[in-house]
């Protein structure tokens, strides 16, 4: 058994597509099947590591931990549920290629422990989103691809000059490598390096001031693809980011000033939301939004705070796969995304899937987020920082203030009679699985002791040899 099957298994099944093509479905589900069980296989052997060795300094070296198995694990679960989501639809060959591809890069981010091969897979993800964002194949998309491309070059090129200066200073191209070398260098370049990086990866994790672009990109994607993007393809790059910031062992001014950066990313995302009409936007915020808390939770480096952060961004991938699955639904009979439709659709079964995830991603109990959202909160309390308990307090206020519009919308348009209904037929395999994401909001807000015992350990996996702040 070896983690090059995670990579191999979906690249090859992209590339012999046309061998069986008229069983594209049950071969898109039996592959996803395939790779949760081989993502289960792991668990009992973690920590597992593997290198294809070439002339060095460019071996490829994959490794698997605790951490990285969080990630690994919610996102091929993700991707099996997409599959099964999409069962009953007609078979897109397209889609299939590029998911794969996607699924190929965001788990070549994860599995990788040398930065020359994270700059491959960082390609292969971004290509990949690139041609996603255009898959409606409008005007729209192509535009949204195109801002996308151009901006994700920029990234590509900050991370490319960061990984230049590396290897020229340091003559490594391994993480482990470069983390026990990278004090030895100028403090300058220390500052420098950290500095592109943050760049490169701020654009795609999509911070502030680098995310002004992604709204846009919400906009123009096809529905389905942004739950993708807002469930898994941040979260990686996130992720990424700081198991990067980590091996270097940055001052504390540096992790003290990103959890300013998050913290003020979380503001005006919400503040952005309060002020956007348009529901694909207003989710797209809302994903900053939480982005913005994991951001500056990570920054803390104490355990439990980033134990919480991660609690945090699977609870958080749930729930926005759940609200952008219900908003395609909503869009499918509606024909609009925009905020009027939400207050005249007919649904009790998609109103109540609404306000399980909106209740989540404030943290309201007894739901999954809540257990996140404490525990956070509880962690910077805990360590003397009063001000951002206070500040994603006050600024979760705001998000309240939208989501609780939303809902209140429906109420105010059947009290005055307001437009026409709009019926929201659902398939009952697809109301099952909506619900089956809904039940694990509220049972990991329940009962949340097992997924936070995992995030616990990742957490500690996650800041191995990092001094606290």
């Amino acid at each position: 058994m070896s983690l090059l099957l995670l990579i191999a298994l979906p690249l090859l099944a992209s590339f012999l597509m046309p061998f069986y093509r008229r069983y594209l479905r049950p071969v898109s589900l039996g592959l996803d099947l395939g790779l949760a069980g081989l993502v289960y296989a792991f668990y009992g052997h973690l920590p597992v590591q593997e290198m294809v060795s070439f002339s060095s300094p460019l071996s490829i070296v994959f490794r698997l931990d605790t951490a990285s198995y969080f990630f690994v694990a919610l996102f091929v679960g993700i991707r099996l549920f997409d599959s099964l989501y999409r069962l009953r639809e007609a078979a897109d060959p397209s889609y299939f290629i590029i998911g794969n591809l996607f699924l190929v890069g965001v788990l070549g981010l994860l599995l990788s422990a040398d930065i020359f091969n994270l700059y491959i897979f960082f390609e292969i993800a971004s290509i990949s989103a690139y041609i996603f964002t255009a898959m409606k194949q409008d005007q729209q998309g192509y535009a949204g691809a195109i801002t996308y491309m151009i901006v994700g070059s920029v990234a590509s090129l900050f991370i490319l000059l960061s990984i230049m200066l590396i290897y020229l200073h340091l003559g490594y191209l391994t993480l482990s490598a470069i983390g026990a070398g990278f004090h030895t260098l100028d403090t300058t370049m220390q500052h420098l390096i950290l500095i592109l990086l943050f760049v490169g990866f701020g654009i795609k994790a999509e911070i502030f001031p680098l995310n002004l672009w992604v709204a846009d990109i919400y906009q123009a994607a096809p529905i389905r693809v942004d739950a993708l993007f807002s469930a898994i393809l941040s979260t990686a790059y996130l992720f990424l980011f700081f198991r990067l910031v980590y091996r270097l062992h940055p001052d504390p001014v540096s992790l003290h000033f990103l959890s300013i950066i998050g913290l003020v990313s979380f503001a005006v995302a919400e503040l952005s939301a309060l002020r956007s009409r348009n529901l694909k936007r207003i989710f797209a915020y809302s994903t900053l939004g939480q982005l913005g808390i994991a951001f500056a939770a990570f920054a803390s480096t104490d355990p439990m705070i980033v134990a919480g952060a991660l609690f945090l961004i699977g609870a958080h991938s749930l729930a926005k796969v759940l609200l952008f699955l219900g908003l395609d639904a909503l869009h499918d009979a509606g024909g609009s995304v925009q905020v009027g439709v939400f207050a005249v659709f007919r649904s009790p079964f998609l109103v109540t899937l609404f306000a399980i995830g909106f209740l989540s991603i404030l943290g309201i109990p007894p739901l999954a987020g809540f257990i996140a959202k404490l525990t956070i909160l509880e962690g910077f309390a805990a360590t003397g920082h009063y001000w951002i308990v206070g500040s994603i307090l006050f600024v979760s206020l705001i998000e309240a203030t939208y989501f609780f519009r939303l809902l209140s919308s429906r109420a105010r348009a059947e009290t005055t009679g307001g437009a026409k209904p709009i019926d929201i037929p659902l398939a009952p395999g697809r109301m099952f699985l909506l619900g089956l994401l809904a039940s694990l909001l509220i049972l990991l807000g329940i009962f949340p002791s097992d997924a936070m015992a995992l995030c616990t350990h990742a957490a500690q996996t996650f800041l191995s040899g990092v001094p606290h702040v």
